[in-house]
């Protein structure tokens, strides 16, 4: 399955934001929940999660997504990306700022925690699901 950036004017009305509304569908049905996200210049979003939660098991049953700028209706569907620190390159820096919070305060930190199988990093782009 390819994957390619997000639209401009959705990653534009992003910017300066904390978190991101994401929706999920597969086990259990559906669900909407707010994360903190990284955004790239390339055109992707980053999102890191514990690997136990509902959102998780969803993603790894059905890769489609759904973002929201919250307090919009501005909203783009995509598909979501398993990804390893490997996989990062010249986002590692950006996505260890953002989520320093959750535990990835290093390149370090943030191998253990998606090698462990605590968390998984996942990146949604365009692409078909």
């Amino acid at each position: 399955m390819g994957q390619g950036p997000l639209p401009g004017k959705f990653l534009a009305q992003l910017s300066g934001r904390e978190e991101v509304l994401v929706t999920s569908r597969g086990v259990g049905g559906s669900g909407r929940v707010r994360m903190w996200f990284a955004a790239t210049g390339a055109g992707y979003v980053y999102l890191l999660t514990p690997a136990f939660s509902l959102k998780a098991r969803r993603w790894l049953e059905d890769p489609w997504v759904r973002l929201t700028v919250p307090d919009t209706r501005l909203s783009v569907e995509g598909v979501i990306k398993l990804v390893q620190v490997s996989d990062l390159g010249s986002d590692l820096p950006l996505i260890l700022e953002r989520f320093a919070m959750a535990g990835a305060i290093t390149e370090e930190a943030l191998t253990w925690m998606l090698e462990s199988g605590s968390h998984l990093l996942l990146r949604a782009g365009l692409g078909d699901a």
